[in-house]
Formats: structure tokens, sequence, C-alpha cells
């Protein structure tokens, strides 16, 4: 069995009883540059194995999606994501607050939309 890949399943969960997301809808297409934070919650659709290497490739299957839309939770959140991130892959990231000042220090104040 390998570790690394991953495949998401195109669909998301029916209903207004797992599908957060819905209640979205109108902000991300009035403004579809915005990022916005979700808690999923998933299992294992399927597994396809390489015969040849019988290398294990799951095929994650979204069961939940709850957007996070509160400013307290969200930033509770992302620091979460940070921590977990951080504990995953070694790399430490600079605080979200430090990495702006630097930015704007060293750019004039210039922001990448796409890096928001």
């Amino acid at each position: 069995m390998s570790d690394g890949e991953v495949k998401l399943s195109a669909g998301l969960p029916r209903g207004e009883q797992t599908n957060g997301l819905s209640s979205l809808a109108g902000e991300m297409a009035s403004m579809p540059e915005g990022m916005h934070v979700a808690v999923i919650v998933f299992d294992t659709k399927s597994i396809k194995i390489d015969t040849d290497t019988g290398d294990a490739v799951p095929t994650a299957r979204i069961r939940r999606v709850e957007p996070i839309v509160a400013s307290a939770d969200r930033q509770r959140l992302l620091s979460l994501v940070t921590r977990a991130f951080e504990q995953r892959t070694g790399k430490t990231v600079l605080p979200l607050e430090l990495e702006d000042e630097l930015r704007a220090a060293f750019d004039g104040g210039r922001q990448d939309p796409k890096s928001e």
C-alpha cells in the first residue's frame, strides 16, 4: 500500500441537511474571488488497487460540508488548520497577521487577490 495519492469523488452530499454550501450560493456567485472556510466530514467511497505495484488509491467521499461564517469561528478554524499543517509537514507558518504585515512592508501594500 502506498501513501500519498487520494482522489476525490466529484459529487457533494445532497440536501440541506448535509450540504451547507448551498447556503453560500448567492455569495459565491456575486463574489467569486472570495475565499470561504468550511469543515468537511468524509469517508472512503472506494479503493483502486494497481495490480502491478500493489498501490491502493482511495477515493474520498464528502459526507457533510458546513461553511464557517462567524468571524471568530473562522479565525479559530484557520488556526487549527495552520497547526495541523505544521504538524503534518514540519514546516512553520507565520501567523496571518505577521504575514500580512511583512507582505505590506515588502511590496508596498500590494496584494495578489488570488492569495487572499
